[in-house]
């Protein structure tokens, strides 16, 4: 073997060795960009979230040219966790209520690689009508169907159905235990924070609140109003008409106080009959004139009960505010706890002098340095 045909292979071999260098080193790079994307994933605590990153930075970073989702809104549970999706970014995400039409895309339960027949693309991509190949992805997790995350590309031979996808195995996999977390957790959270009957907030989350508003009131040196209501005679509604009597007044009221109320405004269901509002930068003669129209509004509404007769009810309601002059006190709880107080006191002086009134009364200034730590 002469020495220039050992060149020419040495050449070869260095072009080889070189090809699986390159090689190796596109793998290592799709393998961090994967792991990226997983840690961002699993950093997702809302389910929203989650969607944006794979509708916007999973289609960037593997330069995709359409990424569309389904989801299987399994219980009512995914669709209301959705409304802060980028608005310009819902039609490429589709809420399933029935999983037939998902199943159907995965007959076997396995990934789809290739060119898609026009049907099915269509049906996947609407919006882009010269996506080549695609990747589809079954979301299973604990073998239950979730849903679908499709991937598009304009290259006809970007995805191929003989290739292997295990970096995209995984991710599905992980996609489907993070949907299903996020699903979960939200959920929790809301139901911990959320009256089941009236769907306010419940006297837990007003407890979290109302010291959050008193340090931005006092931040901001604006005005912090609190209104604690009360419906007038409600045992006799119960009495009368039955526990679905009241509560069927209840959901009422409260979707009455609801539309009164500035999007800032905080409604809770302090308990029973009791309803508790925060109102942001709101001075203590805005704040009797908002109790008032409430009362109004209450009074003129015809309550449906369940039964045949609709009926009328009133509520009482004690006000009271934080000024910015009452920057006296040992702590925000302290001074959450005394507005409250002050209020209650309002309120049974409301019903004391005949109900269906709304009485003001100041919070009693105190002599402590408030203490912001």
């Amino acid at each position: 073997m002469n020495n220039r045909i050992l060149q020419q292979e040495n050449a070869q071999l260095k072009k080889t060795l070189q090809i699986a260098v390159k090689e190796a080193q596109r793998n290592e790079e799709i393998l961090k960009r994967f792991m990226d994307i997983e840690v961002q994933m699993l950093a997702c605590g809302k389910l929203s979230q989650l969607i944006n990153l794979l509708l916007v930075d999973f289609k960037h970073t593997f330069k995709l040219s359409v990424v569309t989702i389904y989801l299987h809104n399994k219980d009512q549970l995914a669709e209301s966790l959705l409304q802060d999706v980028d608005p310009a970014l819902k039609k490429h995400l589709r809420i399933v209520q029935e999983l037939q039409s998902i199943s159907e895309i995965f007959p076997e339960r396995k990934i789809r690689a290739g060119e898609l027949d026009r049907p099915l693309r269509k049906q996947l991509f609407p919006d882009n009508p010269f996506i080549l190949s695609s990747v589809l992805l079954p979301l299973i997790n604990k073998d239950r169907l979730i849903g679908s995350l499709h991937l598009g590309a304009r290259e006809l031979n970007r995805y191929h159905s003989e290739y292997r996808y295990d970096y995209l195995e995984r991710l599905s996999a992980l996609l489907a235990v993070c949907i299903e977390n996020c699903i979960i957790q939200e959920n929790l959270a809301y139901l911990s924070s959320t009256d089941t009957l009236t769907k306010l907030y419940n006297r837990h989350s007003f407890d979290l609140e109302i010291d959050k508003a008193l340090q931005r009131a006092s931040r901001t040196q604006q005005c912090l109003s609190l209104l604690f209501l009360d419906i007038d005679h409600f045992k006799q509604v119960n009495d009368n008409y039955g526990h679905s009597g009241g509560d069927a007044i209840l959901k009422t009221f409260a979707s009455i106080l609801k539309k009164q109320l500035r999007n800032t405004d905080f409604l809770a269901r302090f308990g029973g009959e009791e309803f508790a509002i925060l109102l942001p930068d709101c001075e203590p003669q805005q704040a009797a004139q908002i109790s008032n129209n409430l009362r109004a509004v209450v009074a003129d509404h015809m309550f449906k009960t369940g039964s045949i007769k609709n009926i009328k009810v009133t509520t009482s309601i004690g006000v009271s505010s934080y000024l910015p002059i009452h920057n006296d006190m040992q702590s925000f709880s302290e001074l959450a706890k005394i507005l409250l107080q002050t209020s209650d006191q309002a309120l049974y002086q409301a019903k004391f002098s005949g109900r269906n009134k709304v009485v003001y009364k100041a919070i009693p200034l105190l002599a402590r340095q408030l203490n912001c730590s």
